[in-house]
């Protein structure tokens, strides 16, 4: 196999598009390897085994297969893609691979990105040898993504990958089910540092200069450099956020209800002063937003928690019974131990994780004393930037879907959709939960934080 090709050489042929950031530069740092086989066959039929795929699906896969180990540049090209995906570089990042859609593989091309993540598999279960990791902790990991999978491809004949950066993580093996949640590791990238008390152990969280807020005190923009679009605006993108004739026309659905602004039009920019003594800056709330005042904490009596590149554990929410604070605090001890066990060059701060769940407006509409509001007591919650996609989704099913027509079931759709047909508004909000509070589920939140909130809420009228 000629081994000497060039990245624009390669990409050229394969008609590869949207590819990751730093790809062309990793692949100067690549090895080159002689392959004839994108993987082992025999793993190939092993993960495959379980569906009894028809013979016509299967019979397409393995020529999906051999198409690309036909094509000595698709190969190469293909073994470095298995290579950058499950190496450090991209391992704990959600977000770089987005697509992978060739054109050279003719009629095969939409199940490249299939075969490629299938292709990791063997590959990261070396890494978990050689870290001494127990079967039991990854064998059935790639099946969580394996079962939808050929479900869909089994009812619908499409084969092409959903969501890559999400089922990536199940492919490369670094996700883990611990006790009833998904943990992988993650690396703080949001602009605002934590600090702790260093008397009482409160810890406080300010945002970095730069970050917009409106009059919510919900995000608007983390001011990182070289960014044009907002952080709201790139999530709605992302969710197809585009109102349609038919929203103009009353026929109102996710991409009218999902995106609603703040009640106010006033917007505040953080700043953040240091000195050698002292730091100030905007100060946020830690049940989930950012409130437009100052606070200034003493350096002798505060020291920092969290700041950006620490590691934390990533936690993701399946489906199911079981969403109880007590679950939550076994899984995050179960977590930290593995890490600590498996992982130990990862220092590891706490947990970070993003959801429709933790918004303080469920608390609003549900009361107090829910499953819901007792797993956001143990939360640091902070505004992202996200607006009401993801509640939308998880509970009307789809962002096409009529509110006015929509069927409830439960309380929280009934109680949700009231909400939103009264002109109010929901935000996907995300979390910390630092390794202390982890083990002790001590609340960061005080009397006074629930004062504030209890004022803005009654200020912006965001109860019905």
């Amino acid at each position: 196999m000629n081994t000497n090709w060039g990245y624009q050489e390669l990409t050229t042929y394969m008609g590869l598009r949207k590819l990751p950031k730093g790809l062309e530069e990793a692949f100067g740092e690549y090895t080159p390897v002689e392959a004839k086989e994108l993987m082992p066959h025999d793993y190939y039929e092993k993960l495959l085994a379980p569906y009894e795929l028809p013979t016509d699906l299967k019979d397409y896969l393995d020529q999906a297969l051999e198409a690309v180990e036909s094509d000595e540049k698709v190969l190469f090209f293909s073994t470095f893609f298995v290579w950058d995906m499950c190496s450090m570089r991209n391992k704990y990042d959600i977000d770089n691979y987005t697509e992978l859609l060739p054109d050279s593989l003719g009629e095969y091309n939409d199940a490249y990105a299939f075969l490629l993540l299938l292709a990791c598999v063997p590959v990261s279960e070396k890494e978990m040898y050689r870290r001494g990791i127990p079967l039991k902790y990854y064998e059935d990991i790639p099946h969580r993504m394996l079962r939808d999978q050929m479900r869909r491809y089994k009812e619908t004949g499409r084969i092409d990958v959903e969501d890559m950066p999400w089922k990536m993580n199940f492919y490369t093996l670094t996700i883990f089910l611990l006790d009833r949640f998904l943990f992988i590791p993650y690396r703080h990238g949001e602009r605002f540092r934590m600090f702790r008390s260093n008397a009482t152990g409160k810890v406080v969280a300010l945002a970095e200069a730069g970050c917009s807020y409106d009059a919510e005190g919900q995000l608007l923009d983390w001011g990182f450099p070289d960014e044009d679009e907002s952080v709201s605006e790139e999530y709605s993108d992302r969710h197809g956020a585009k109102e349609s004739d038919e929203d103009e026309q009353g026929r109102k659905n996710g991409n009218y209800y999902s995106h609603r602004k703040a009640a106010g039009d006033e917007t505040f920019v953080t700043t953040l002063e240091e000195t050698d003594d002292h730091i100030t800056g905007y100060y946020m709330n830690p049940l989930g937003y950012t409130e437009k005042r100052l606070v200034t904490l003493d350096k002798k009596e505060y020291s920092t928690a969290l700041s950006e590149d620490d590691w934390m554990i990533a936690l993701h929410i399946p489906g199911g019974e079981g969403y109880t604070p007590e679950r939550m605090h076994s899984s995050m001890t179960l977590a930290l131990e593995f890490f600590g066990k498996y992982y130990p060059e990862l220092d590891m701060k706490g947990f970070w994780s993003s959801s429709w769940l933790y918004d303080d407006r469920l608390r609003l509409i549900l009361g107090d004393g829910r499953n819901i509001t007792n797993v956001q007591d143990l939360m640091y919650r902070y505004s992202d930037g996200e607006d009401g996609s993801m509640l939308y989704i998880h509970l009307f099913k789809d962002m096409k879907n009529s509110l006015e027509d929509y069927e409830c079931t439960t309380t929280l759709q009934r109680e949700a959709r009231r909400y939103l047909l009264a002109g109010k508004r929901f935000c996907t909000t995300g979390m910390m939960i630092l390794k202390d509070e982890a083990f002790s589920g001590k609340p960061y939140f005080t009397d006074e934080d629930k004062k504030d909130l209890d004022r803005m809420v009654q200020a912006r009228r965001m109860k019905v």
